[in-house]
Order: C-alpha cells, then sequence, then structure tokens
C-alpha cells in the first residue's frame, strides 16, 4: 500500500483562477503578496531539486500541487519527464512530447535540458501566477511561439504585475543559458521585502492584476524587448 498526501488546494493554475475578479471588481489587496509566496516557494522547491542534481524539464502551474491551508503551500509535482544529471550538466533528451510552450529554446532545438532550461519554465510559470492562470503564448500556435522566441520577443508582462517580477521573467527568458540566474539566485532575489518586490512605480502606465492581457503591452518596454533580434 502506498499512502499518499492529501492536496486539497489542486493544481496551481486552477486553484489561480479562485483571485481572479467579476467584472467590474478588482482583486483583493492581499493577493499580491499570496502570489509572492507562489513565487518564492517554487523557487525554493526547484532550488532543492537542482543541489540534487535533477532536472524537471516541465515546470508548468499544472504540475504544481497546492494545499488549501491558509494562502496556499505549493508542492512540485509530476516527475514524470525528470531527470537525475549526476555528473552532467545536461542531459539530451529523446522525448517527442514538449510543452513547448514552457520550454527552452535549447532544449527544442537541441534537446538539451539542464536546471537552465528549468529556469526558463519557471519563468513561464511566473507568467501563469501573475497573469492568474493565463497560458503564456495562449493566443499563438506552437509554430508560431518557437518563431516568436528565436526571434527575441518575449511575453509582455501581465496587467499588474510589479516591474519586479517581469525583470526576473526576463532574466529567465535570456536566450544564453549561461546568463541566466540559478534557483540559488532566484530565491536570492527573491528574499527582499515584499514592499520593494511588489512596488509600482508612478511613472508606469496602470494596469490592473487580472485585467485583459493586451492592456499591458506597453508596460515595461524598456524590459520586452531586450533579447529582441
Amino acid at each position: 500500500m502506498i499512502v499518499l498526501e492529501l492536496i486539497s488546494g489542486g493544481d496551481l493554475k486552477e486553484y489561480l483562477n479562485k483571485f481572479k475578479p467579476s467584472p467590474g471588481e478588482l482583486v483583493l489587496s492581499s493577493v499580491p503578496s499570496i502570489l509572492l509566496s507562489f513565487c518564492r516557494q517554487i523557487a525554493s522547491g526547484m532550488e532543492y531539486l537542482s543541489r540534487k542534481k535533477f532536472v524537471h524539464r516541465d515546470l508548468a502551474a499544472r504540475n504544481i500541487l497546492v494545499s488549501d491551508e491558509g494562502t496556499g503551500i505549493c508542492k512540485i509535482g509530476d516527475f514524470g519527464m525528470s531527470r537525475d544529471l549526476k555528473d552532467e550538466s545536461y542531459y539530451i533528451s529523446q522525448a517527442k512530447k514538449i510543452p513547448i510552450k514552457w520550454t527552452a529554446p535549447e532544449a527544442l532545438h537541441y534537446k538539451k535540458y539542464s536546471s537552465a532550461s528549468d529556469v526558463w519554465s519557471y519563468g513561464a510559470v511566473m507568467y501563469e501566477i501573475w497573469s492568474l492562470g493565463h497560458k503564456p503564448f495562449e493566443i499563438y500556435t506552437n509554430q508560431e511561439c518557437i518563431r516568436l522566441v528565436d526571434s527575441g520577443y518575449r511575453l509582455p508582462p501581465p496587467p499588474g504585475c510589479p516591474k519586479p517580477m517581469y525583470k526576473l521573467m526576463m532574466k529567465c527568458w535570456n536566450p544564453d543559458t549561461y546568463n541566466r540566474p540559478s534557483f540559488s539566485d532566484i530565491s536570492s532575489s527573491l528574499s527582499s521585502p515584499d514592499k520593494q518586490l511588489l512596488m509600482i512605480n508612478k511613472e508606469d502606465p496602470v494596469t490592473v492584476l487580472g485585467g485583459a492581457l493586451e492592456t499591458s503591452h506597453s508596460l515595461y518596454t524598456d524590459l520586452q524587448y531586450m533579447y529582441k533580434n
């Protein structure tokens, strides 16, 4: 008999739906801190896996389980695609089914998976979190997504996303694997006080957390196009 923990909140993608405001309403003021907590917890879990030389390969909100206690405890799940890197810095995959919109370019083109490719996927998870459950590149086909990423295009920030959070996403999406932060770096960045990480500058265009994605396309353009060819 195998005893498994009951995670009452389901997966993170579905859990995020509870924070979406009704038409004409705003999200609760406590939500940004909860979302930041999710980012911290997932980074901490991935830092542990990275230290143990495991690469997940399918990090996405659908594979994060959430305990429905308090503000939600995140646990990384679905290790069906994970691999033990042992003494190698990367793993060459023969997998045929790939979650393209969460997967790093080097993994898509050369089947090379590493902790750095997990970091790219973590950036996509951050996008899911701050968009309150939207899928990365949801209006694009897989082939369009690949072309866009190869051209240096990156997802615009979700509405209401604080600049420090989007800046971290963009670091995760660096085309150069060696210039992406490690999970230890990410955890360190997220250890700053909530007030500092959740700050919205007065000079930035006003957008609302949970709003329509197109409302934030002009937000943080100094970061959006930093990898554009």
